[in-house]
């Protein structure tokens, strides 16, 4: 299977597949961050069909970095399916490959400013409060990993849950903050470079068009190997996306979906760019680990960058459990990750026959 083994391998196996398929390739390179091996780190952007299509096919990876090797794999299975061979005249498809280089070249989630680009989409002119996260960011961020201070931090995490539930937990971690930059879900003080990024490449190739149908492909929510599709912003735009991929997409709004309401997405984005009764967007979710397990690993990268030493002996093993936790190397996984990405796939071209 096509899953790569770190960011170069991916960047270069979907270059590589996107020029075998006559795909137009264009890069948008950092202008500073540089990966482990020192090279070049770069959101690429593959996009087959005619330069005025009327329809746009969109499908991105890699806006929370070490999630790209599940959407990197995604892309590269999508360009050796022959399921691009007979689109429509009127239809381009475009493919937006890591997003978030840098998370994905240095095993993070995050930016190179420690910014979750799913939080960063907002009006950064205002304040965002978050009071819930205020609350229990000493917790999540101890003083130390390994002592007094951790211990105390796991006990009162624990009596938080038993007192208010898991859900008002993750709900309270993951709805994104502003005011701890060296936290989880920070979603920074200005526009990061792919959020500027990201915007350029949309007005490019999508805002002329008559219909947008997008999918941002993610990790770590879910039953193990399962692809939520995930509607995040209007109920009317949910309705849309059940027409078009199924009952079972669900949506943030209504409360039912694996991931809590949020905002400020790479999604919230796509509609302030094309206009919303164009666009069909969903965010397809693929479940690994259970929740606590998953941002239990979150947490300890998140300490490591914050207060530990990157350098350290178990430095290298926080930064591989945050890659096993949001990407599970096992053939059976991989196998339903492609199946389901390649249905919904099918989908979207029967919607356009």
């Amino acid at each position: 299977m096509l899953f790569p083994t770190d960011y170069l391998d991916g960047r270069e196996r979907f270059r590589a597949l996107a020029s075998r398929t006559d795909f137009v390739l264009e890069s948008y390179e950092h202008p500073v961050e540089k990966g482990p091996q020192g090279e070049t780190l770069s959101c690429d952007v593959a996009r087959f069909g005619p330069s005025d299509a009327k329809r746009i096919i969109l499908i991105s990876s890699g806006t929370h970095g070490v999630e790209g090797f599940c959407g990197s794999g995604c892309q590269a299975e999508l360009l050796s399916s022959g399921l691009l061979d007979e689109l429509p005249n009127d239809t381009a498809i475009v493919l937006v490959h890591a997003v978030n280089p840098y998370g994905f070249a240095w095993l993070r989630r995050t930016n190179e400013d420690n910014i979750d680009l799913n939080r960063n989409f907002v009006d950064h002119s205002v304040q965002h409060l978050n009071l819930g996260y205020d609350e229990i960011h000493d917790w999540l961020v101890p003083r130390d990993w390994d002592g007094p201070a951790r211990t105390e931090a796991d006990a009162s995490i624990d009596a938080y849950i038993a007192d208010r539930g898991l859900r008002t937990f993750q709900v309270a971690m993951t709805g994104g903050q502003y005011n701890h930059p060296d936290g989880l879900f920070y979603g920074g003080n200005a526009p990061a470079w792919s959020n500027i990024t990201w915007r350029r490449l949309l007005r490019k190739h999508c805002t002329s068009a008559e219909q947008v149908i997008a999918i941002d492909i993610h990790t770590g929510l879910g039953p193990r190997g399962v692809g939520e599709a995930i509607c995040v912003t209007t109920e009317a735009e949910y309705l849309k996306a059940k027409t078009l991929f199924g009952d079972d997409v669900t949506w943030t709004g209504g409360g039912e979906a694996v991931s809590a309401q949020i905002s400020g997405s790479l999604l919230n984005a796509a509609h302030e760019e094309i206009a919303t009764e164009k666009l069909v967007m969903i965010a397809l979710e693929y479940g690994t680990y259970p929740i606590p397990e998953t941002l239990e690993a979150l947490r300890a990268e998140t300490w490591l960058v914050a207060r530990g030493d990157v350098h350290s002996e178990h430095a290298f093993r926080m930064k591989q459990s945050l890659k096993d936790a949001f990407f599970i190397d096992e053939p059976d996984w991989k196998l339903a990750v492609t199946k389901r990405f390649l249905d919904l796939i099918r989908k979207i071209k029967g919607s356009l026959s």
